[in-house]
């Protein structure tokens, strides 16, 4: 799983995102941010049926792009989900 510093470190929307949802709804704390990002791309791995019967170099792809998607329209609002937990 990339980490936030990783996608940082990428140009473009991978870092509109990054700023987003660590200055958004994690106030800038890096460390809380990484945590709930690295649970987001966790809980979807371990729970979207579309990346049952993909190789797991894919679906570790695809969980990530959802758990970007899903995050950071969230974010947008303020809003982590992890953080709700």
């Amino acid at each position: 799983m990339k980490s936030l510093q990783d996608l940082h470190a990428e140009s473009g929307e991978s870092r509109a995102f990054v700023e987003q949802f660590v200055n958004g709804p994690h106030g800038g704390r890096w460390s809380r941010a990484q945590d709930h990002w690295s649970r987001t791309v966790e809980y979807i791995a371990h729970n979207a049926k579309e990346l049952e019967n993909m190789q797991a170099e894919l679906a570790e792809r695809r969980a990530e792009s959802l758990a970007q998607t899903l995050a950071w329209t969230l974010a947008r609002v303020h809003k982590c989900w992890a953080c709700a937990l």
